[in-house]
């Protein structure tokens, strides 16, 4: 029997959180009968005030929470939560999901019989879509382009978000964790960039196997209705695209040159803002 640890972060996203919890149980106990895997969730809390971690204290048991300050957001919460894991327990597998991505059935089944064709050597990526249809989230190309997945096999891709990811053990073992240096966002795209250049492959598994909204289509540093300072500080916020995480992922991904090229588009993204029409609150 091989074991599968689930990986997840929330802040703040009680019934989200409780939803897909109650998503990976279905998933798991799906696969229960067949008595090839084994599955363990993990979770960290990182300082919820809405009653997030004594909700699945009491409604799941049976997962591993871990509470943190507030402070990990993303990228570094699912650094500990995945050190958390690999300590306890030498998995075959590890499963990276969102806390608000809503499972469709047989998203588990489908990610790890096609990593079992792929001889559970490569990065295996999900595909989410929002509630009308629009591809959110999944493997990109290096242009950062999401792509359509195929509805019978799995495709290449360059990188991927950590919306709904699979790394099987033999990944984990060459590449190791998350890289502590990105705080909230790129440590997911990242993760994709050094298995291309350690020639590990990576593949969008077929179908849409989650719903998972995207927070917003203008980010605030390119909206009108906030000032140049304001804008400035919202871009380079944990929320938004901080100029030194951006500028390492960027020459990581696309060399120094186009990672200068790329600031200085951002920097112009900031002075010329997109008009929302909206009022500031």
């Amino acid at each position: 029997m091989m074991d599968v640890a689930i990986l997840m972060t929330a802040h703040d996203r009680r019934e989200e959180t409780l939803s897909c919890l109650m998503d990976c149980h279905r998933e798991a106990d799906a696969m229960k009968a067949e008595g090839e895997y084994r599955f363990t969730i993990y979770l960290l809390d990182d300082g919820s005030t809405d009653g997030t971690a004594e909700a699945v204290s009491e409604r799941f048991p049976d997962v591993k929470l871990t509470r943190s300050d507030g402070n990990l957001f993303w990228n570094r919460g699912m650094e500990e939560i995945w050190k958390t894991a690999s300590r306890e327990h030498d998995y075959d597998f590890y499963l990276w999901i969102k806390s608000r991505a809503k499972l469709c059935e047989g998203a588990f089944t489908s990610l790890l019989e096609n990593s079992s064709f792929l001889r559970h050597k490569a990065i295996v990526a999900g595909t989410a879509a929002d509630r009308n249809g629009n591809l959110t989230y999944g493997g990109r190309t290096r242009y950062n382009r999401i792509i359509p997945p195929d509805p019978t096999i799995p495709v290449p891709c360059h990188t991927f978000d950590g919306c709904l990811v699979l790394v099987p053990s033999s990944v984990y073992g060459q590449l190791g964790n998350l890289d502590h240096i990105y705080r909230h966002r790129y440590g997911d795209r990242d993760y994709g960039v050094r298995a291309y250049k350690k020639d590990i492959t990576r593949v969008v598994c077929p179908g849409i196997l989650c719903t998972c909204e995207k927070t917003r289509i203008v980010p605030l540093w390119r909206d009108s209705a906030y000032s140049l300072r304001q804008r400035y500080r919202l871009i380079n916020s944990i929320s938004g695209r901080p100029f030194r995480e951006q500028f390492v992922y960027d020459c990581r991904s696309m060399g120094f040159f186009r990672a200068v090229l790329h600031f200085f588009t951002l920097n112009l993204s900031v002075l010329f803002p997109v008009n929302t029409n909206r009022k500031l609150s």
